[in-house]
């Protein structure tokens, strides 16, 4: 479904959010060397969105000595789009089996852009 324009921010953001299953995340390794990767959203609640990595993917090695990153979700149709970004932090909260953990990134600073090319600042609440 396209994105209306008369929709407001925290409208489309839903709708992006209902809409898309991944998000790509942006962490600095050990030699501050930057590391990009897709990963599936598990669960997103207000400003805090959680997903399952390996303890051994460099994104999670990255984590456990920087807790700070950045995400993107993205989507676009044929005549509309929207983009989400956030910078933040995460941290493993759960290790759920052997090797294999679940991960929240809490946004601190969040912002949505659009067709109009205009980046603006939003809250998630």
């Amino acid at each position: 479904m396209a994105y209306d324009s008369t929709m407001n921010d925290n409208d489309k953001l839903e709708q992006l959010f209902s809409e898309q299953q991944y998000m790509v995340l942006a962490v600095v390794q050990q030699d501050g060397a930057p590391w990009v990767v897709p990963v599936r959203i598990q669960a997103r609640s207000g400003n805090e969105f959680e997903w399952d990595s390996a303890l051994t993917t460099e994104h999670s090695k990255a984590l456990s000595v920087n807790e700070k990153m950045a995400i993107t979700i993205f989507d676009k149709k044929v005549d509309s789009q929207v983009g989400f970004y956030a910078k933040g932090t995460a941290k493993l909260v759960e290790e759920f089996k052997p090797g294999f953990g679940r991960y929240k990134f809490t946004a601190e600073q969040c912002w949505i852009n659009d067709e109009t090319f205009v980046k603006r600042e939003v809250s998630l609440g």
